[in-house]
């Protein structure tokens, strides 16, 4: 048998494993996209017959193309030069991805980083269902699953030029070849995570938690790949950050513009921000960011849940998702973290099991993406 009869058979058996999943994806994917345009649209409608103000005209005019996705158009047009140090906290996976499409006749770098961005969103909900079908032996449980991701408030972030999609489909590539042992996939993906965004080194945890599960009846060879799907993730981030030292002199630079007080902020302890915005959210005062007090509680809670009723590498990537979210000095950006935090969905999706819950689940995730998108579009909502 020949080795193109063979490639063909195995490409066909791919195929064949993805088409559930993707029957599955296609139908959320595009239905997020319809409300999140829906939301454009109308953002831009208020800006043009109400007097909002430049906050809202920025963000309305540039789209899909507003807040951080400015910045990864800017790099996969121009890359980092001449773009000042708070360029660097962008890890380079999706520009340069977007920057390979730059060759296609009539292709801008915006255009070329919104098609990355949802193609990696469609192809994430598929690996989604996937590994809820592996996991859970439960097509329904999948199907919600992707529904839940879809449709989540903060998932326009998934439509726009952002690298959560990437986050999401490379973090769940690692996990399903962690899950089936097919540590070449996962070293692939793991790697990849760690050039997309900083939070794809915390990989290193699921992956070390799986690898030492079966440690004992690894042979040497596994052994020694195992060591390098640990490691994959930190490692990706680490080229990144060598890049940043040969050319600005700073391995850690990329870090610290993310920790600076005007963005992230430094480390704060959590109960003291929770604090201040639940006293926020309950005095009716600064509700633009006390509102994020409501999703913290929420996303505990599913912690608890997945800890509780899902394998541990599942539980302790979400603690330490959380970890790195909730030490903030201020959780603006909190939802667009957990959504990235893909076990929150699964654990939704597990809980959402009767018919009627999860009819006003999904129904309210909807009404909220909109919401949510419009008022990121008006410069209301930082995502």
């Amino acid at each position: 048998m020949s080795g193109r009869t063979i490639s063909r058979r195995t490409a066909r058996a791919q195929w064949e494993v993805a088409l559930p999943g993707l029957r599955a994806s296609v139908l959320p994917f595009l239905a997020s996209r319809v409300i999140v345009l829906v939301a454009l649209g109308a953002a831009r409608f208020s800006v043009s017959h109400f007097k909002l103000g430049a906050v809202a005209r920025g963000p309305s005019r540039s789209g899909l193309l507003a807040w951080d996705a400015r910045w990864y158009e800017r790099i996969a047009a121009h890359g980092y030069g001449g773009l000042g140090n708070g360029a660097l906290r962008f890890f380079p996976l999706l520009p340069v991805l977007a920057r390979s499409f730059r060759a296609v006749p009539g292709m801008t770098a915006g255009l070329s980083v919104i098609i990355v961005a949802n193609v990696a969103s469609l192809a994430a909900f598929v690996v989604l269902y996937r590994l809820v079908v592996f996991e859970l032996g439960d097509e329904a449980c999948a199907r919600r699953a992707v529904w839940l991701l879809a449709l989540a408030p903060p998932a326009f972030v998934l439509v726009m030029g952002y690298a959560e999609s990437l986050l999401l489909l490379t973090s769940l590539v690692a996990f399903l070849g962690l899950r089936q042992r097919r540590y070449d996939l996962a070293i692939c993906a793991a790697f990849a995570a760690g050039l997309c965004r900083p939070l794809g080194m915390l990989l290193i945890i699921p992956a070390a938690i799986e690898v030492s599960a079966s440690w004992r009846s690894l042979p040497v060879r596994e052994r020694i790949i195992g060591v390098g799907v640990v490691f994959a993730a930190p490692a990706g981030a680490a080229a990144y950050l060598g890049w940043t030292q040969e050319v600005v002199g700073s391995f850690l630079l990329p870090l610290r513009e993310q920790l600076s007080r005007s963005r992230r902020g430094t480390v704060t302890d959590p109960f003291v921000t929770f604090a201040r915005d639940a006293r926020d959210l309950l005095h009716g005062t600064h509700l633009g960011t006390a509102e994020h007090a409501f999703w913290a509680v929420l996303l505990v809670l599913l912690a608890a849940f997945i800890i509780a009723r899902l394998p541990a590498g599942y539980g302790w990537y979400t603690v330490a998702v959380l970890a790195v979210v909730l030490t903030a000095s201020n959780l603006e950006s909190l939802e667009r973290y957990g959504l990235g935090c893909f076990p929150f969905v699964i654990a939704a999706a597990m809980l959402t099991k009767g018919r009627k819950t999860y009819r006003v689940v999904i129904g309210l995730s909807g009404s909220l993406l909109l919401a949510y998108a419009m008022l990121a579009f008006l410069g209301k909502y930082v995502p």
